[in-house]
């Protein structure tokens, strides 16, 4: 990979970007966060990132997440799980555990790596 990896996170609370923010950035990994999908879709217009984390109980369009983020592994976050699930997405179940989330975020980071 040319550039350092970037991880989204689509949360209106700001605790997870701060977690991985103060885990992942000192392994050169940059993290942005949104409040929701439509404000990143206009914010990451110009470069899509490697992982994107979606807290699912703050958005009320899944269909629009499946289409918007579908070039890019998802971690989805919610009390209850989607119907549907690829291969390229994790789910976590609240209440979850931040290490577990960095576990992901990086397994997922070094499937990109590999691949």
């Amino acid at each position: 990979m040319n550039s350092s990896p970037r991880v989204l996170v689509i949360d209106e609370s700001s605790d997870t970007e701060t977690v991985l923010k103060a885990v992942l950035e000192p392994r050169g990994t940059s993290v942005g966060r949104s409040r929701n999908q439509r404000q990143a879709s206009l914010s990451v217009r110009s470069s899509q990132p490697e992982v994107v984390v979606i807290d699912l109980d703050g958005e009320s369009d899944s269909q629009f997440a499946d289409s918007m983020w579908h070039a890019a592994p998802r971690v989805l976050i919610g009390t209850h799980r989607p119907a549907v699930a690829n291969q390229r997405e994790r789910f976590l179940e609240k209440p979850f555990q931040y290490p577990e989330l960095v576990r992901v975020i990086q397994e997922l980071l070094d499937g990109q790596d590999a691949a």
